[in-house]
This record gives C-alpha cells, sequence and structure tokens, in this order.
C-alpha cells in the first residue's frame, strides 16, 4: 500500500471492516490519475498531507504539501518557489502521490491559495 496505489486487495480488506469504509481514507486516495495541476488542487482542497512526485524524462521533482498547504518543493538542483515553477512548466510529465506525514522543512515562500489563484487564472487565459 506505501506506492500509493489502489489495489483491489486492499479493497476486499476494506469491505471486511467498518462496514466497508477504510479505517483511513487517505490511505486509499490516489490523486495521480488526473493531471499535475488538478492532483495538487485535490489534494490541497482536501487538506491532506501528500507527497507528489513528479517525473519527466531524466527529470525529478517533489511537492509536499502538509494538511492542504503547499510546504515544501525540489526539483532536481532546484529548491522552493523556483522549483515549483519548474516543475509546473515541464509537459508530459508523469507524477505519482504518496501519504505523507513527515515532512521537511518548509522552502515555499508564496502562500497556496495564492498560488491556486494563479493557477485557475492561467487555465481559464488558456480555454
Amino acid at each position: 500500500m506505501g506506492d500509493g496505489k489502489f489495489s483491489s486487495d486492499r479493497l476486499i480488506d476494506m469491505q471486511s471492516d467498518n462496514d466497508g469504509y477504510p479505517e483511513d481514507l487517505s490511505e486509499v486516495m490516489d490523486f495521480s490519475r488526473y493531471d499535475l495541476r488538478t492532483t495538487i488542487r485535490l489534494i490541497v482542497l482536501s487538506g491532506e498531507s501528500r507527497r507528489v512526485d513528479v517525473k519527466r524524462g531524466s527529470r525529478n521533482g517533489s511537492i509536499f504539501i502538509r494538511e492542504g498547504e503547499i510546504y515544501r518543493v525540489q526539483a532536481d538542483d532546484r529548491r522552493g518557489d523556483e522549483a515549483l515553477f519548474e516543475i509546473l512548466s515541464w509537459d508530459k510529465t508523469i507524477h505519482n502521490d504518496f501519504l505523507q506525514t513527515e515532512c521537511p522543512e518548509r522552502n515555499i515562500r508564496i502562500a497556496t491559495q495564492v498560488f491556486l489563484s494563479m493557477m485557475e487564472n492561467r487555465t481559464r487565459s488558456i480555454e
């Protein structure tokens, strides 16, 4: 279950406990089937603490979200706000998200709500 993916075996286990509901939904949620921007929005809006690992070719990055706040970002040799915008500039990424109970030190300066507004405005201008 640590890989962030939902499995049918886990579904069978869940159905036998708690009237079919898992004790902790954050263990089974997987937002990675959505595009990266939607994944980030959903995790922020859910108020969860998750790590999103992003890959594009040989480039790698991670976005740490703590209780619905974008808290730390790293992309290759970049950190913080610069890394966040770098990752979002990548096209055709592969990403996975995982439950993250421990979060490294904060390195993001931009407020999450400001960031979400910027993403929303960018999406509207593209349409």
